[in-house]
């Protein structure tokens, strides 16, 4: 653990530098999920353990990984500069830089480290995974990436076509939920949680503190913020906010 904080704390200081530099606090977007796999990987090495049970959890948390970094700082790319949220702290903070080390980057920090609760129990086991258990979770974790990622390429293919002007997408997944691709986000780390608790109780706080970030801190808050001011929300808010009700029509 001592290893793990002492390269994360170096990661953020260097994050907090550069987006000093670069007038962006939005890059700690990017890291946030690249530092689950900076942990996993540290820690699968750390130990040099390599179950198969251990290799799989890890490909998970890697295409997981990745496939969300890659998007995000795609989109820094064509909409390059920093996210407005961030951008109005910039403009309503005393002592900016102070305050925003302490409240976006070194909580950010130990939030990560926090969630990466099950990562931490899983690659730090000294003894072999209950497979047919384990597989179980895999497949359901696996499932449940393939359809955030469905989720968000849908999304991405409305926004990047021709949207009607100040509307919500209400398509194929996002007919069924309004935020199908958080929802999902928080069942991947279920069954994440769900293979380290074969080892301790601990293992289900990454599920918990996922899903209260997501529900009640930034991701669905802010959202549901946005798709107030929408020429559809009266009739779109009728869709359940999270858990997906496919019996809709």
């Amino acid at each position: 653990m001592t290893d793990i904080f002492i390269i994360l704390w170096i990661c953020y200081i260097v994050l907090f530098w550069v987006a000093y530099k670069v007038k962006d606090n939005s890059i700690v977007d990017v890291f946030w999920w690249a530092g689950f796999l900076i942990v996993s990987l540290i820690l699968i090495l750390q130990n040099a353990i390599f179950w198969l049970a251990q290799i799989i959890t890890l490909l998970l948390i890697s295409a997981w990984s990745l496939r969300i970094v890659i998007s995000i700082w795609s989109k820094k790319i064509y909409h390059p500069g920093e996210d407005k949220r961030y951008s109005a702290w910039r403009k309503s903070w005393k002592h900016f830089y102070l305050r925003s080390f302490f409240q976006v980057y070194v909580l950010q920090m130990i939030l990560l480290l926090v969630v990466s609760t099950p990562l931490i129990i899983n690659f730090s086991s000294s003894q072999e995974h209950i497979l047919l258990l384990s597989l179980i979770w895999w497949l359901i974790a696996a499932f449940w990436l393939i359809y955030e990622a469905i989720a968000d390429k849908q999304l991405k293919k409305y926004l990047t076509g021709t949207p009607v002007k100040d509307t919500i997408f209400t398509k194929w997944l996002w007919k069924y939920s309004r935020h199908p691709n958080y929802f999902w986000e928080s069942l991947f780390w279920l069954g994440i949680s769900l293979i380290s608790l074969q080892f301790s109780v601990w293992g289900i706080v990454g599920f918990l503190i996922i899903t209260l970030l997501l529900l009640f801190v930034s991701w669905v808050p802010l959202k549901e913020k946005s798709y107030k001011t929408k020429l559809n929300w009266e009739s779109y808010k009728e869709t359940p906010i999270f858990i997906p009700n496919f019996f809709k029509k």
